[in-house]
């Protein structure tokens, strides 16, 4: 159950965060007026991205989020079906309503980049 409640709460952390980043992303490309890249593109710009920001949450937080739990790496698959599907739906909300969006409003470039950000994690968390 401790696994589960944690993989839970860090499936939570990083969708939430990755809807804070389309925002604020959404609000750069309307300030200058920034058209949607191609999708490749886009996804390999996420990709690339969210191994930064990978990097960059070892910096802070060097050691594992949760324990080792029963399946090595199952957060390679479950955080970028997650954070794709929710991407997705976040993106389908927006658009609904009259709202500009990013690539990262999508399922492929969300997964992209909660893949890349799960696996520098897995690979360098100590």
């Amino acid at each position: 159950m401790e696994i589960l409640l944690g993989l839970l709460l860090q499936l939570v952390f990083e969708v939430f965060g990755e809807i804070l980043l389309e925002l604020g992303l959404g609000a750069f490309k309307a300030v200058f007026e920034r058209e949607n890249r191609d999708p490749v593109v886009a996804s390999l710009g996420y990709f690339l991205l969210g191994g930064a920001l990978g990097g960059l949450s070892l910096w802070l937080f060097p050691g594992r989020f949760l324990r080792p739990g029963p399946i090595p790496g199952l957060s390679l698959v479950i955080a970028p079906l997650a954070g794709g599907t929710t991407m997705h739906l976040w993106g389908k909300y927006r658009r609904v309503r009259g709202h500009s969006t990013t690539n990262l409003a999508t399922f492929h470039c969300g997964a992209a980049l909660l893949f890349s950000y799960s696996l520098v994690r897995l690979l360098w968390a100590s």
